[in-house]
């Protein structure tokens, strides 16, 4: 439902600022390639009081990743000469990117509380549905601008854990800043190269399953992440 808010809104926007006169008002559309790099620091936490033996029930572990993806991406945008070039876009990718799926193998507890968790567990996910809302600015006259958006996407968790317990799909938010340069092809054909970066918020997503001792705890994983982007974009302009 938020994405879908974003979505009318950026809409309404676009509407708004093409009611000023036809002669200033200039839309673009087109297709992007690009490349990010991303950083997470995630704690997963199990469920449990940690009393069990070898304290794997409620033992919290942290793991630090970095990965690289490609994906393409279609945008629209329109701008104004009476609001000093001022542009306002929207860009959506549909899959940026499917993570390695790795296998952990979990000693047993042998705890009496209904937890252990032995055998072996595969953690896979995807990021889908990446939508930018944003704004451009010229800067001098020579095709370069600044860049800056709000952003939205869909973290898919593909777990399947020895516990039984599944972590729930996450939204993503975050802000993007950074700054490009276009340049001409034709009349109605432009290039642009840019690069920016994503500040995410931190995340955090429970288990499927409460511990079987009644506490009610349940595996906990959060996350603080950031990426940086760059796109290489085709589009024309009308």
């Amino acid at each position: 439902m938020k994405k879908i808010n974003t979505i009318l809104a950026a809409v309404s926007a676009l509407l708004m600022l093409s009611v000023t006169s036809a002669n200033s008002v200039e839309f673009k559309a087109g297709v992007s390639a690009n490349g990010m790099a991303a950083y997470a620091n995630a704690t997963e936490t199990l469920k449990g009081d940690g009393a069990g033996v070898g304290g794997q029930t409620g033992r919290t572990t942290n793991e630090e990743a970095v990965l690289a993806a490609s994906f393409a991406s279609v945008f629209a945008e329109i701008s104004s000469d009476e609001m000093m070039g001022l542009g306002l876009g929207v860009s959506y990718a549909p899959d940026v990117v499917e993570m390695d799926k790795e296998t952990r193998h979990v000693d047993p507890v042998n705890s009496d509380d209904g937890n252990d968790a032995a055998g072996a567990q595969q953690v896979a996910a995807e990021v889908k549905d990446l939508l930018s809302i944003y704004v451009t600015l010229p800067i001098g006259g020579n095709g370069a601008y600044v860049k800056a958006g709000y952003n939205q996407a869909t973290l898919n968790t593909q777990e399947t854990l020895s516990t039984g317990s599944k972590y729930e799909d996450i939204d993503l938010y975050g802000y993007s800043i950074g700054g490009g340069y276009e340049g001409t092809l034709s009349d109605v054909v432009f290039w642009r190269a840019e690069g920016t970066y994503q500040a995410w918020d931190d995340i955090a997503a429970n288990g499927s399953e409460a511990n079987a001792t009644g506490d009610n705890t349940t595996n906990r994983i959060t996350a603080e992440m950031g990426s940086v982007t760059g796109t290489f974009s085709i589009g024309m302009k009308f």
